[in-house]
C-alpha cells in the first residue's frame, strides 16, 4: 500500500514522504516563488541544494519511543507503547484499531529515503506500520520556520493567506490528495507562528507529502483547493 500527505502552500517546492518508493529520479532545483496574498512574503525553497541523489537514514524504535530527524527536513516524535508490532493489522478501517505495541525488549528498525521525485523532494519509509491509536505520533518540518516566524504578525493579521498549508493523503504523488482531517480532526496540521513549525498527528507510515503549490479558489473546483485550513497557533 502506498499513501502521500501533501502540503500545499504557495509555490511549486516539494517536500515528501511515502510508505515506497519505485524508482529514484534525478534532482532538480525547487526554487519558486508566488505570493500567498497581497504583501505576504514568497516562499522559496532550493531542495537541490542540499544533496545529490538519494540519501538514506535508518534509525531504531523502541517502546521507549523517540524523537528523530530525518535529513534536516522532517522531525518524527514516538511517545512510548507507540508503534504496533510489524504483522498488525493495516490499511483503511484499521489505524484507530487497538493493537500489539513493541515490547521491552523489542526494537524496529526504520528506514527513510529521501530524493528527488518529478513532483520534487520525497522521502520513503520501511516497513509499513501503524501507531497505537491512543498515543500521538506527530510529523513535522521547521523548513519554512524563518517565513513563519519573521512575518509572524503578517501572518496572525492574515491567517487566510496560510489557508492552502496543510498536510493531506494521496494514493501516489501524482494523485488528487485526499483530506483525511475533513473525516478525522485529529488529522489537522498546525501551523505555529512562533516556533515556526508545521506539524501533524500520522497514524501510519502509509505515505505524507509536504508541497508548495499556487493559491487557489475553491469556486473554480480546483482538486488541490483544500476546504480544511489549518489551525494557526499564534
Amino acid at each position: 500500500m502506498r499513501g502521500i500527505l501533501r502540503t500545499l502552500i504557495a509555490g511549486t517546492a516539494v517536500l515528501g514522504l511515502a510508505a515506497c518508493s519505485d524508482s529514484a529520479t534525478a534532482p532538480r532545483d525547487a526554487a519558486s516563488s508566488a505570493r500567498l496574498a497581497p504583501d505576504a512574503p514568497s516562499l522559496t525553497i532550493n531542495a537541490a541544494s542540499r544533496f545529490d541523489g538519494a540519501q538514506h537514514s535508518t534509525f531504531v524504535v523502541t517502546a521507549a519511543g523517540g524523537t528523530f530527524n530525518i535529513g534536516n527536513l522532517y522531525t518524527l516524535s514516538f511517545p512510548s507503547n507507540s508503534v504496533c508490532v510489524p504483522g498488525s493489522t493495516y490499511g483503511p478501517g484499521t489505524w484507530d484499531t487497538p493493537c500489539q505495541t513493541l515490547g521491552a525488549h523489542e526494537s524496529l528498525a526504520i528506514t527513510a529515503t529521501y530524493e528527488m521525485t518529478p513532483t520534487g523532494l520525497a522521502v520513503s519509509f520501511t516497513p509499513e506500520i501503524r501507531f497505537n491509536p491512543n498515543t500521538t505520533v506527530t510529523l513535522s518540518t521547521g523548513i519554512y520556520s524563518s517565513i513563519l516566524t519573521n512575518f509572524r504578525s503578517l501572518w496572525l493579521a492574515n491567517p487566510g493567506a496560510l489557508r492552502t498549508l496543510g498536510i493531506y493523503y494521496i494514493d501516489n504523488l501524482n494523485s488528487t490528495p485526499t483530506v483525511d482531517a475533513a473525516t478525522d480532526p485529529s488529522l489537522l496540521t498546525y501551523i505555529n507562528l512562533t516556533t515556526g513549525q508545521v506539524y501533524r498527528r500520522v497514524k501510519h507510515f502509509s505515505g505524507y507529502n509536504i508541497a508548495t503549490g499556487n493559491s487557489c479558489d475553491i469556486t473554480d473546483g480546483d482538486p488541490g483547493c483544500q476546504t480544511v485550513s489549518p489551525v494557526v497557533v499564534p
